[in-house]
């Protein structure tokens, strides 16, 4: 792993995307259907513990811990879905998604170096986000669910740096999945805290190289 990187790449939730009033909102708004309590802090314990990447395999699984009950995956997801994409006159979460670092500083980070996302986000939602924040332009690869094993799983991470034609990148991520992914892939961990979250004991457990508290700071590290 080198600390004079050719490339950054960017887990979107948590690191981009403000998800605690749209993903993290949904899991919960899921459960609840069900007649289960699953509250933010349950989530949170559970995205730290790791392979939690996948938010609908993550809700049935809270679900069936908290409820007792193991409800299938397909009727888990759908629920899930509708409450995040809105169905008919109700409007969904992912309306409450916000930008967290401001567009001059990706834009001057892009500059510098090129930037890819690595997400486990299906790849509607991911571009549908970048467009809505017009940031289609300032991020030349974007890795999706579709693409590849999500993380901890390195291959995704790989994938693009072997698409952005680079050997050497910092990964940053909000999760130990996005860590341990890195790491991995050979790639220097950076975790950040993401809104809301004042622990990083569980970045640095998972190996992660450096914790940032906010996407500016990159500004100082870069070489």
């Amino acid at each position: 792993m080198s600390m004079d990187p050719e490339a950054l790449l960017f887990d979107m939730d948590g690191v981009l995307a403000d998800v605690s009033r749209s993903y993290r909102q949904a899991v919960q708004a899921t459960a609840k259907s069900y007649g289960v309590t699953v509250d933010g802090a349950m989530v949170d314990m559970a995205k730290r513990a790791g392979n939690a990447n996948d938010d609908w395999q993550l809700t049935q699984r809270l679900i069936a811990e908290h409820g007792g009950l193991q409800h299938p995956l397909d009727e888990v997801t759908a629920r899930f879905e509708a409450l995040y994409q809105g169905s008919g006159d109700q409007p969904g979460l992912r309306q409450e998604e916000t930008l967290i670092p401001s567009r001059s500083l990706l834009s001057e980070l892009a500059a510098r170096l090129p930037l890819a996302i690595v997400t486990g986000r299906p790849r509607a939602d991911a571009e549908r986000f970048l467009e809505e924040q017009q940031l289609q332009e300032t991020f030349r690869v974007v890795i999706c669910r579709e693409d590849g094993p999500l993380k901890p799983d390195p291959t995704v991470v790989r994938l693009a740096c072997e698409k952005l034609g680079v050997s050497q990148a910092w990964m940053i991520g909000d999760t130990p999945d996005d860590v341990r992914a890195a790491r991995e892939a050979d790639v220097v961990p950076m975790g950040i805290l993401a809104p809301g979250d004042t622990s990083a004991d569980a970045l640095w457990a998972a190996g992660a190289s450096r914790v940032l508290t906010n996407l500016d700071e990159l500004k100082e590290l870069l070489p």
